[in-house]
């Protein structure tokens, strides 16, 4: 039966060649879908709060300060993590945007801002998200102003700052005599101000006391106190990934889904014209008939994964961080995309049910799974029903070979959420088929 399978698989790929339309739409088009979205990924603006795994290493008093201003602005979503590895691997797995990391030399740092120092926050980001880390570079740049005029309304801090002055020379820090004995004037007066207002007692929130020590030093509106170390969560931090290595995947959900309509029709069209009861009528199996379907399917599936990742590598500079897992990687999507279209064959029979219906829920499941707009952008119950599409769990095998990085382990959970799909559609085509028997 080897020879009638294969001359049925050629056949089968030579229609797909021969119908313009398919051909474009499995090839070409997600092509095109990855190129512009690689062109335009990262403009656009985040709906939600900003998910943040915080790492407070500081114990000092502005750390903490600055660590309950994170926690309390409503634009970010923070969770307190223990460890710099737990949180890191919290943005591998997509659950977080960054990794905010308040170090212990932060107070210590803050003490000489007046000098030259500055509050140093390290920020480990998720480079396919790159509007929202825009974002959080903003609100950091925010929080550590405001942190930084509470700092100067506090008197005894202001002392401190004024005797580290009085000890540096005027040529250490870049000024004359005369702006350094100003510069001290202006903390003596700052000074002042702190002590009257705690001798008030009154209680104000921080923006209030921002704005009177704004008042007093009315230049320092441009100052920006936080000094901000910003990598990617790539296992080669000096080497970040293109963004094309970020959407190709996306591309990829566009040629399976593809992939999937083109099979889906080409039976559809061939039951109708009576094609596959002339092939049942020769010396073949049905099985044989639909295995050469299945095959001829997963050929195309992984053919077109092929094509655009040697274009991502050759033509775009995508450089894999795991090579060897995205092989595996690309044969578990096509066996479970090969699963998907003999299930939508078996549930969409007519030809107009699988060019219609069959059409518009591979579409909607192409869409939900991030093939369209990516997950982060999505509101919070669209993104948590997007675990019903198998098109997220293949943009989630992609990505880690490509450059999440991470464990081997990791990686082959993706690629076991992938073969889960793949028995779920054979289990659905195994079900319609036997009801349709008993039927008939």
């Amino acid at each position: 039966m080897t020879g009638p399978l294969l001359a049925l698989v050629c056949k089968d790929l030579r229609l797909l060649l021969r119908d313009r339309s398919a051909f474009v739409f499995t090839l070409i088009f997600p092509l095109v879908i990855a190129v512009l979205f690689g062109l335009v990924f990262g403009r656009l603006a985040t709906p939600g709060p900003i998910a943040v795994a915080l790492v407070g290493e500081g114990s000092g008093s502005l750390a903490e300060s600055f660590i309950a201003a994170l926690q309390s602005d409503p634009a970010l979503q923070v969770e307190r993590v223990a460890g710099r590895e737990e949180a890191i691997a919290r943005v591998r797995s997509g659950r977080c945007c960054a990794v905010v990391i308040v170090p212990e030399e932060f107070d210590r740092a803050a003490e000489a801002l007046l000098t030259g120092g500055s509050m140093p926050i390290e920020v480990f980001g998720d480079p396919s998200r790159a509007a929202e880390l825009g974002l959080l570079q903003g609100k950091l740049m925010e929080i550590g102003f405001v942190q930084f005029m509470l700092s100067v309304g506090d008197s005894a801090r202001l002392q401190r700052q004024s005797e580290l002055l009085r000890a540096l020379p005027a040529s250490d820090m870049g000024t004359s005599e005369g702006e350094r004995n100003a510069i001290l004037d202006l903390l003596a007066a700052a000074q002042r101000l702190a002590v009257a207002r705690e001798e008030k007692a009154q209680r104000r929130s921080d923006k209030q006391i921002s704005s009177d020590v704004a008042g007093a030093f009315p230049r320092l509106s441009a100052f920006r106190p936080v000094r901000l170390t910003q990598r990617a969560v790539v296992d080669d931090p000096a080497r970040p990934p293109s963004s094309f290595a970020v959407t190709f995947p996306q591309g990829v959900v566009w040629g399976l889904a593809g992939c999937v309509m083109a099979f889906v029709t080409s039976l559809s069209a061939e039951r109708n014209r009576g094609t596959l009861r002339r092939l049942c009528a020769a010396p073949l199996s049905m099985h044989t008939v639909l295995a050469s379907k299945t095959l001829a399917c997963f050929c195309m599936a992984l053919l077109m994964q092929v094509m655009l990742m040697v274009l991502a590598v050759t033509a775009f500079g995508v450089r894999p961080v795991q090579p060897m897992l995205l092989v595996p990687a690309m044969v578990a999507i096509a066996v479970a995309f090969t699963m998907v279209a003999m299930a939508v064959a078996s549930l969409f029979q007519s030809l107009g049910g699988s060019e219609g219906a069959g059409r518009s829920v591979i579409l909607i499941l192409a869409l939900l799974g991030g093939g369209s707009v990516p997950l982060v952008f999505m509101p919070p119950a669209l993104a948590s029903a997007s675990a019903v599409s198998p098109f997220r769990w293949a943009i989630a095998a992609l990505e880690g070979p490509l450059w999440r990085g991470g464990s081997v382990q990791s990686q082959l959970s993706a690629i076991g959420a992938v073969l889960v799909v793949a028995l779920i559609a054979a289990a659905i085509t195994w079900g319609a088929l036997s009801l349709r028997r008993h039927a008939a």
